[in-house]
């Protein structure tokens, strides 16, 4: 894929009150904090006073933020963290180990995820959004939105959030139905909801999708959710437009609906970047923005624990839907019609960037896809 001709990162900010972060992919992965919402995340770091609360995957590759961390707790900040880990308590993420020894950090211990990627500051501030904390996240390689909510409301329930899973280790189905409609800013109504006890799609997704008149664009990791993915449909018939990109990797699985959808006569066009479409998010009708962590899936949805943000904000949603356009004008339109291989010649530098990216265990001209006079779809 040619590099991207827009800037590699896009802010969107009202009042200081929404902030709305978006990157392209980027060529490489990097263990600098290139993004715009890292550097954020590092000046919100820098700039706490009393206490710092994250639910994170992990982490990978991210000394500058991890520095900016330690340099917070000598200075008296209190640091508590949630990651994820499986049942043995394995990360899928190889310095996260580095975040026992020097926090106060707990983890679930279950083979559903604890997928969020939140943080809480000073219970005013929330950092959350689509990102890791890791070289292809925050480091820039994946395409990832952030928002940075300033907000005692908002913080206040994202802490409460936290406290289930820190201070009570309720995790997944142990933990308590969260969700919260209509908290009104400056300049927009915010809802929040919390997976997996909280029925996310049902109670807010679905309705959004059911009411909308113009467009709905969807810059999306996995969509295997089949009632979403029926309703996308319903949409379509009556004249809404849709699209869609989707992740490479996830359009490998077998449960994607994206084959479906493009069946029904929606385009859905598969991302050869290299990074990842890491987004879990939708653009309605220059009125409506999705974001968080879960992914368009019913372990998403019902099983893992995340965090959902819906903002209604026209400016930022007319915003938004200018960067997926950028997107979408950028990718082949071959790839409407096929999808080119996660890790391969035709997806960026996805055959020279030390990652996986297709979950197969062969890295770069281990795999198949990328060794010489290979093209394969």
């Amino acid at each position: 894929m040619k590099i991207l001709t827009l800037l590699i990162a896009l802010i969107f900010t009202l009042q200081a009150k929404e902030t709305l972060y978006l990157n392209l992919p980027s060529t490489y992965p990097s263990k600098k904090t290139e993004t715009s919402f890292g550097k954020e995340l590092i000046r919100l770091i820098n700039q706490s006073h009393k206490e710092i609360q994250f639910a994170i995957y992990g982490l990978r590759g991210q000394d500058e933020i991890l520095l900016a961390l330690i340099d917070a707790k000598k200075r008296g900040v209190k640091i508590q963290g949630v990651v994820d880990s499986d049942s043995h308590g394995k990360n899928y993420y190889e310095d996260t180990h580095r975040l026992y020894t020097l926090f106060d950090i707990k983890s679930d211990h279950k083979s559903s995820i604890m997928h969020n990627k939140f943080f809480v500051f000073d219970r005013k501030i929330v950092w959350t959004g689509s990102s890791n904390i890791s070289d292809t996240g925050t480091g820039g390689y994946n395409a990832n939105n952030v928002v940075v909510i300033e907000d005692k409301t908002v913080a206040k329930i994202y802490h409460e959030e936290f406290e289930q899973m820190f201070k009570n280790s309720h995790f997944n189905s142990k933990k308590k139905a969260t969700l919260y409609t209509g908290i009104k800013t400056s300049d927009s109504i915010i809802t929040l909801s919390f997976s997996p006890k909280s029925s996310t799609y049902e109670n807010y997704i679905e309705s959004l999708i059911r009411d909308s008149k113009k467009y709905i664009y969807i810059p999306v990791f996995y969509l295997t959710h089949k009632p979403l993915s029926e309703e996308l449909i319903a949409a379509h018939k009556r004249g809404v437009e849709i699209k869609i990109i989707l992740d490479a990797s996830a359009a490998k699985n077998k449960y994607s609906t994206h084959t479906i959808l493009r069946e029904e006569g929606i385009e859905v066009k598969v991302e050869n970047f290299g990074g990842k479409m890491h987004a879990k998010s939708m653009i309605i009708d220059d009125r409506f923005i999705i974001s968080g962590s879960m992914n368009f899936t019913k372990a998403g949805e019902s099983k893992n624990d995340e965090n959902t943000v819906i903002i209604e904000n026209a400016l930022l949603a007319k915003q938004y839907k200018e960067y997926f356009i950028e997107l979408w004008r950028h990718i082949p339109k071959r790839y409407l019609k096929i999808d080119p291989s996660p890790e391969g010649f035709e997806s960026g530098n996805s055959c020279f960037d030390g990652i996986d990216n297709n979950f197969d265990k062969a890295i770069d001209t281990q795999d198949p896809h990328c060794q010489k006079n290979s093209w394969v779809n």
